[in-house]
Order: structure tokens, then C-alpha cells, then sequence
């Protein structure tokens, strides 16, 4: 799998904003060697569920093509009065409601992924392990995982749970490169467990010419590239990320696809050694390691 496609916009877009017209765009994804799509139920406020769902009913065929990653956790404020706030939930009622919505959004009797998004600090580790055993044991979903978790608070869930935790979805990019030292990576390595990659180009600061760290780190890609052209640096910036043993898969969530393919194209033929990947890292930190 060279990308994992991330629906968080696929409202936004006239390539991604009706069953057809994503249908059309999910199969030029499959080509560039995509099979898995991450998805949300915050994302659109649903409606991105809701879309994929009519994708799949115009083209019913790319179901078998694609693994599908859900998540739910976080919870909008409900803005009703000054006591509201952006929060999460990581209890059995709100995880396992957010799931039977979500595959009936889907028109899907299965999720291949459940991800628990966010680390709750309410969260009772017992009752969410059993909630997300039942999801498996019941045939609802096939692996469950996490998202954005510390390593600690993932061990202590993984120790509760009777089945495998599968899977972190992690922030890890060329400028957020916190995961090499807070034991996420190691921890990964150590349990076998796959990583994707959000937000692999900084949320869009890789390109930002305000940003010097950003400028320091597209001249290291571009030499290392040779070529200065933003799709071959994003594309190199890719490979840089799946460098690392743990190969963590990004999520791509662009609805362009003739930019994707050119970033797709790049991250498979650009080629790093343990000296351009740290000339990398260093540019990141603006400083050498120790």
C-alpha cells in the first residue's frame, strides 16, 4: 500500500463531493496502489460517511478494493450554553453508538478498522476494552486500534483488551517529528503493530514561505530530489516518512488527483540512506543530533 486516502475533505471538493464523481476519483486512487481510506465521524459532520456510502453504491465494486478506517471520540461543543466545550469520549455507549451510525452511513455490515480517535482523560480502560472486543466479536469490525495516543495510556488499554490493538494513527511529517523520541515508533516496532501517518506534509506548512524551518527542509528535499518542483519535494518528503523500519503509511486527504499521482510518483522513486534521512531531520530541528 503506497497511501492511505483521508476523507476529512471530501465535501470541500467538486472531485470528491458526490457518489459518482468520488466514485470515479477512488478508483484512480486504487491505481496509485491506495487501498484503504481513513474516515471520521466528525468529518462533514458525517456526511463524508454518508458519501463514501454513495460511492459505493454507484461503483459497488470498490468495496472489495478498499479497507475502510473508522473513528470516533470527539465530540463538537454543543454550544448551548457557557458550560459547553469541544471534548471527547472514549465510553462504551458513545463508541460503540458512533459505530452503528457510522456502518449504517456506510449501507455496511463491516468496518475493517475501528479507531478510537482521541485519548479520553474520563476513559475507564476496562469498559472501553470490553466495548471494543464486542465490536470484533460480533462481526461489526475486523481490527481494532487508536489514534494520537500516548505510549503509556496505550499500553495500559492494550493490557485491558483481550484482542490485538492493530493500529496508531499518529501525527509524523518532516516538521512533526516528536514520535522518534516519545517511544511511539519504537513501541510499534516492538509489537508489530502499523502506523499511518497524518498530516505527513505539516498540515500544509511544509509549503508556507513565511515558515524558515519549512524553507530549511524543502532545500534538503529538493537536493535530495534534484528538483525543486513542490509535488516531487512533497513526494520525497513522503519517502522520507516511510524510511523509517516502522514504514508508517501516510494519509494523503488531497481530492486533486493529478497532484497526488505526482506525489505518488515522486515518494516511489526518491531514494534515502541513514545520511540524507538525518540531513533531513536535522534541517527539521535546525540543529545536529546530539
Amino acid at each position: 500500500m503506497t497511501f492511505i486516502w483521508g476523507s476529512m475533505r471530501a465535501t470541500a471538493s467538486p472531485e470528491t463531493s458526490d457518489g459518482k464523481s468520488l466514485a470515479d476519483f477512488l478508483e484512480r486512487c486504487a491505481a496509485l496502489g491506495c487501498s484503504q481510506i481513513d474516515l471520521a465521524d466528525i468529518y462533514g459532520q458525517g456526511r463524508c460517511e454518508e458519501l463514501m456510502g454513495e460511492a459505493f453504491s454507484v461503483s459497488p465494486d470498490l468495496r472489495s478494493r478498499f479497507s475502510l478506517i473508522a473513528k470516533s471520540a470527539v465530540v463538537f461543543a454543543s454550544g448551548k450554553d457557557k458550560a459547553s466545550a469541544h471534548h471527547y469520549r472514549n465510553d462504551a455507549g458513545h463508541l460503540e453508538a458512533s459505530l452503528a451510525t457510522t456502518l449504517r452511513r456506510l449501507g455496511s455490515e463491516q468496518i475493517d478498522l475501528f479507531l478510537v480517535h482521541r485519548p479520553d482523560y474520563l476513559l475507564e480502560f476496562d469498559e472501553t476494552a470490553r466495548a471494543l472486543e464486542r465490536m470484533v466479536t460480533s462481526g461489526r469490525v475486523r481490527q481494532i486500534g487508536v489514534s494520537n495516543f500516548p505510549a503509556d495510556r496505550l499500553a495500559r488499554l492494550e493490557a485491558s483488551a483481550n484482542v490485538p490493538i492493530a493500529h496508531h494513527q499518529i501525527e509524523f511529517s518532516v516538521l512533526e517529528t516528536a514520535c522518534l523520541d516519545n517511544g511511539l515508533l519504537d513501541e510499534a516496532q516492538t509489537a508489530r503493530r502499523s502506523i499511518s501517518a497524518w498530516s505527513p506534509f505539516g498540515g500544509g506548512r511544509l509549503f508556507d514561505i513565511r515558515c524558515e524551518t519549512a524553507a530549511r527542509v524543502r532545500n534538503v528535499l529538493a537536493e535530495i530530489a534534484g528538483d525543486d518542483d513542490p509535488n516531487v519535494i512533497a513526494g520525497t518528503a513522503l519517502a522520507w516518512i516511510r524510511y523509517h523500519p516502522v514504514a508508517p503509511v501516510p494519509i494523503l486527504g488531497g481530492t486533486r488527483i493529478e497532484r497526488i499521482e505526482h506525489q505518488v510518483k515522486a515518494m516511489k522513486t526518491a531514494r534515502f540512506d541513514p545520511e540524507r534521512w538525518y540531513a533531513v531531520l536535522e534541517a527539521s530541528r535546525g540543529q545536529p543530533v546530539p
